[in-house]
């Protein structure tokens, strides 16, 4: 005997932004382990205090575990430590100022033999990210910098999520607001709540025109 259980759309928006929180964390958690673990890995072979990357956690997670992804499909024989300094290499070009550390994690790519590699990840990356910040910027959201722009590439693992959410039924101004309002919850995120607030509100109402029309 099946048992039909009646919410009320209060109930279901509840329901909505809970699942939505739970699946959201667990992704900035994915995205902090598979830092820590490039930084440790790193830091042992080039020798370098790679903590700072840290801070940064759930943004370079978000944009270099698609990268990932990629490296492991095209180079199945790679080994982690070897993966996790090629990893690291293409995080200092897109995230790290100094030259100087750029330059050492470079030196022990090219000492390891796999500069060649490291040359093809980042024309990869490259790909990544003129794709995303052409995605933000048809938004109209207005950033100072490009670099601005991939402060916020931890939602690249959760478009997927917000995409269902918009596209499952009516998606009122209510609704948007909870859901920025359980990303504001994560003070992991080191970027503008401002900024976030106006990027989840237009990716969902784009989300949801994009199935309407």
């Amino acid at each position: 005997m099946s048992i039909s259980i009646i919410i009320t759309e209060s109930q279901k928006r509840t329901i909505l932004s809970e699942s939505f929180k739970n699946d959201f964390e667990a992704q900035i958690k994915k995205n902090n382990d598979f830092i820590k673990k490039i930084v440790k890995d790193s830091s042992e072979q080039t020798g370098l205090n790679l903590e700072f990357m840290l801070t940064w956690g759930a943004v370079i997670g978000g944009f270099m575990r698609p990268i990932n992804d990629f490296v492991q499909g095209i180079y199945p024989e790679m080994s982690d430590i070897e993966l996790s300094l090629v990893l690291t290499g293409i995080i200092a070009i897109h995230f790290i100022d100094n030259k100087k550390t750029v330059g050492s994690i470079l030196e022990t790519i090219k000492e390891k033999g796999l500069y060649n590699i490291f040359k093809k990840i980042l024309s990869k990356s490259n790909e990544l990210k003129r794709v995303f910040i052409g995605f933000i910027q048809s938004l109209g959201i207005t950033f100072h910098k490009v670099t601005n722009i991939l402060s916020y590439a931890f939602i690249i693992p959760i478009l997927p999520m917000l995409y269902e959410i918009a596209t499952d039924g009516e998606l009122n101004n209510k609704d948007i607001q909870e859901i920025v309002k359980r990303l504001g919850t994560f003070t992991v995120l080191t970027v503008s709540g401002i900024i976030v607030k106006e990027l989840i509100t237009k990716l969902l109402k784009r989300f949801n025109k994009t199935v309407s029309d």
